[in-house]
């Protein structure tokens, strides 16, 4: 019954009548090792799983990117689905069963059942979020199974897995030890248990994620550690580490250290240290390999709790929304006949705020995995960008520097000169004081972005609008 309606929908995609099509998303990882990064033989293992993945998936007309590396597998798919009033209730699963033990919906949805019974990273283990979204066109426009050298990059050094037959062993593969979560990781914190986390003064909260996914959303009290990628965490948890005096006493972290009158400079004083910390990121991953190199690097005391919110952001919004649902459809009558306490309101408040970018068409997503009708995505660094930026009758046209105005004007020469046509006019965003090209560039990136990117950007925006001129897709 599932095959036949995805078969269905399949055909709907591929003529590309216009039709809207249900699709599942599906987001997984595992750290399991696939292969043994200092034998020759890893790149040859690794490119036989990438065969096998990319000839099980194109039979369902899957489309998404997958990470393999010696350390596991990673990555985010969509497919065609004829959703139902059951599918609501996958996405609460954050484990992929056995077929045995899993309902009859997940048991009809070959992909799932494929990948959670792979005889290399499936199982219990194996960690996945379901969501659902309608549309004209998938949420990825091909299907890419990608040999990496980490599932998620901390960048300490493991060796990069070349093409096959070539493999190069990395002198630092020692390195590799300081981040596997297959050896140790943080403690787990459930959705119900993070927001009690959130609101205590003890526990240092740190959201691992890039600073342009934290701009839309995070939870209240977290640390933003500032970082563009993933890779300068180590960093970041380098220098935090020697803010705190972790022999604490009052009298130490008063103390001046020095007499300014004797001429001699002051030393800053360190931190009260947290009694615990607590990391999350968008779907788990990050969070659990970042908890990891805490424990593993010796950085901070090892009797220091290290914990991480189980799933991720996906997980939490999942949850708040289903104890709301729940709160609303069996409320729990107080002494005075009002529905639900102050307490039961406080259980089924949400300590994030904002939405969560995801790195798909949907942009970013909020409670019940919603797909955000506040964000698009940016045509020139794919990150988030405001639709109200967007909007012809809310752009501003004043207020741009000098500078930018005559970059502009050199930008709208050279395009016309190539013959790409005269590009949107510059505009300038109130809120964040910056420039940008609407279709081309947003507040964050314009300023960074050189000429000769925006000429290819301006060209792939022209393709597009090319396309769907046809009734075709693009390959953005």
């Amino acid at each position: 019954r599932r095959g036949r309606a995805m078969e269905s929908a399949s055909k709907r995609t591929k003529t590309g009548g216009g039709a809207e099509v249900n699709y599942r998303i599906l987001a997984l990882y595992r750290f399991v090792p696939l292969a043994a990064p200092e034998e020759a033989e890893a790149s040859l293992a690794l490119s036989n799983i990438r065969t096998e993945l990319l000839e099980a998936l194109r039979r369902h007309d899957v489309k998404g990117t997958l990470l393999i590396a010696p350390e596991g597998i990673n990555g985010t798919i969509s497919y065609p689905w004829s959703a139902s009033d059951t599918d609501s209730a996958a996405s609460s699963s954050d484990l992929c069963q056995s077929p045995s033990t899993n309902d009859d919906d997940d048991d009809d949805d070959p992909v799932h059942t494929y990948l959670g019974t792979h005889p290399l990273f499936g199982g219990p283990e194996l960690r996945t979020r379901i969501s659902q979204w309608t549309s004209s066109s998938p949420p990825f426009h091909r299907l890419k199974v990608k040999i990496k050298s980490e599932i998620v990059t901390l960048g300490l050094g493991r060796p990069m897995v070349q093409r096959i037959p070539r493999y190069d062993p990395n002198e630092r593969v020692e390195c590799n030890r300081l981040a596997d979560p297959n050896s140790t990781k943080g403690t787990y914190l459930s959705p119900a248990e993070w927001d009690d986390v959130c609101r205590d003064p003890d526990i240092l909260v740190i959201d691992t994620r890039n600073r342009y996914e934290i701009d839309i959303g995070t939870f209240e009290s977290s640390v933003d550690p500032g970082t563009e990628n993933f890779s300068d965490f180590p960093s970041y948890l380098e220098k935090l580490a020697g803010e705190y005096d972790w022999g604490y006493n009052s009298e130490a972290v008063t103390d001046s250290r020095a007499n300014p009158s004797d001429g001699q400079s002051a030393v800053p004083c360190k931190k009260k240290p947290p009694k615990g910390i607590a990391m999350f990121c968008t779907g788990g991953i990050r969070c659990e390999k970042a908890t990891s190199f805490a424990l593993q690097s010796e950085l901070l005391p090892s009797e220091l709790p290290i914990y991480h919110l189980e799933g991720g952001i996906l997980a939490y919004l999942d949850d708040v929304a289903k104890r709301k649902k729940c709160s609303v459809n069996s409320p729990k009558d107080s002494e005075d006949g009002q529905e639900g306490s102050s307490e039961d309101r406080k259980e089924n408040s949400s300590t994030f705020h904002g939405e969560c970018f995801v790195f798909d068409k949907r942009v970013a997503v909020t409670e019940g995995l919603r797909p955000s009708s506040i964000y698009s995505s940016c045509h020139g660094c794919r990150g988030p960008i405001e639709r109200r930026l967007l909007d012809p009758s809310t752009r501003c046209t004043t207020g741009m520097s000098r500078e930018s105005m005559e970059r502009h004007d050199a930008l709208v020469i050279s395009l016309e000169q190539s013959g790409l046509g005269k590009p949107p006019p510059l505009c300038h965003d109130k809120k964040s004081g910056r420039s940008y090209i609407p279709g081309l560039t947003c507040p964050r990136c314009h300023d960074c972005t050189n000429r000769e990117s925006l000429e290819k950007f301006a060209m792939r925006k022209l393709q597009v609008e090319l396309c769907g001129r046809d009734g075709r897709s693009h390959f953005e």
